[in-house]
Formats: C-alpha cells, sequence, structure tokens
C-alpha cells in the first residue's frame, strides 16, 4: 500500500512542477548540484541541500493529498460542536480539509512552497495534515517524504519532464485513495544525463 501511495504523490509533485516552471528549474539545479560528482552519498541529502525540492513536495501534499480523509469508529461516546457521537459510530474526517482554508493558507488555491519557511511556517499551524493527525499519523510519513523527494532528484536529473498537454486542473480519481487519472500524462521530453548502472 505504502508503494502505491507514495507513487501516487510522487505523480502528484510532478505535475506540480511541470505546472510551475521556475521551480521545476530549482529543483533541477539542486539535483545537478548532487550528482555533479558522481551518485550522491545519504549524507549528500541533507535538508539544505534538498530544500526546494523538500518544499515543493509539502506544497503538492498540501494541494494534493493521498489520504484526504480517515474512516473511525467512536470507542467512547463524546460530544464534538454540540453532535453527540455514540459509541460504535462510523465517522470520516477529513484532516485534510483545512489545506483550503484561508485561515491556514493564504490563499490556498496558489501553488506557493514560500508557505514552509519562516515567518511564514504555515505547516506548523493545526491545519497541515496530509500524513493524518496526532496518534493516527502515518508511521511511514517520513520514510515516504525522503523517497519522494530522492525521485523528483533522480528524475529532474536525468529527464526533461513535461506534460504531455495543458491541463486546467489537475485530473484526479478519488478512489481508492486520491490519485492522479489516467488522464494525466506526463512525458520525458529528453534525457538530460547517461543514467549510470
Amino acid at each position: 500500500m505504502t508503494a502505491m501511495y507514495m507513487g501516487d504523490q510522487l505523480g502528484f509533485a510532478l505535475y506540480w512542477l511541470a505546472q510551475n516552471p521556475e521551480l521545476y528549474e530549482r529543483v533541477t539545479a539542486e539535483a545537478d548540484a548532487l550528482w555533479a560528482e558522481g551518485d550522491p552519498s545519504e549524507d549528500d541529502f541533507s535538508r539544505d541541500r534538498i530544500d526546494v525540492t523538500h518544499r515543493v513536495l509539502m506544497e503538492a501534499l498540501r494541494m494534493s493529498p493521498i489520504v484526504p480523509m480517515s474512516m473511525r469508529t467512536v470507542m467512547n461516546t463524546c460530544v464534538v460542536e454540540g453532535f453527540e457521537l455514540p459509541v460504535g459510530a462510523q465517522i470520516v474526517i477529513a484532516q485534510t480539509a483545512t489545506h483550503y482554508s484561508e485561515e491556514a493558507f493564504p490563499d490556498p488555491w496558489t501553488f506557493d512552497i514560500d508557505r514552509y519557511v519562516p515567518p511564514r511556517n504555515e505547516h506548523k499551524s493545526r491545519g497541515y495534515a496530509p500524513f493524518g493527525l496526532g496518534t493516527h499519523s502515518c508511521l511511514g510519513s517520513r520514510w515516504a517524504d525522503l523517497h519522494i523527494v530522492i525521485n523528483l532528484l533522480m528524475l529532474t536529473h536525468y529527464f526533461k519532464i513535461e506534460l504531455a498537454r495543458p491541463y486546467k486542473r489537475l485530473p484526479m480519481d478519488p478512489l481508492p485513495s486520491q490519485s492522479p487519472s489516467n488522464k494525466l500524462k506526463i512525458r520525458l521530453a529528453e534525457q538530460r544525463h547517461e543514467i549510470r548502472t
């Protein structure tokens, strides 16, 4: 399941990169710097050397999260916002609904990686929840995060990636998890560097 989620999120991130050429160039520059002297080591993937790519992923996770909601069963009767939730009730928690809230993310429909740097630090609010909330947060979030960033860097280093055609909206399928639709076509426009084996 994790591989499917990571693949879907990588597809979303590639879409957002291709839609934002200036960011694409910055990610490519980070990738080229990492591979400048051969294959990078694990120590080369420090936060400062992958900063732009990491923030692109964070914003892709905000704009198009692969798990926008969770199903839960009420274990203890409780009252939330004046509504009583009885034991056994099935509820849907739309943890990423706040990703589109002006209060949490000013101008929420704009792809803006500067949300994640001081003084804004919008990801530190309770509104940022692409991997779930609290005790139900994804245990593999950091692992997935790093692997997606490394894949973005590798792809932009070795290839020039483009959308096959312009899209007014990101084509996506909502079930079983949110994923890029088969209508979304991304192509490798050119090979930039030889792939060493």
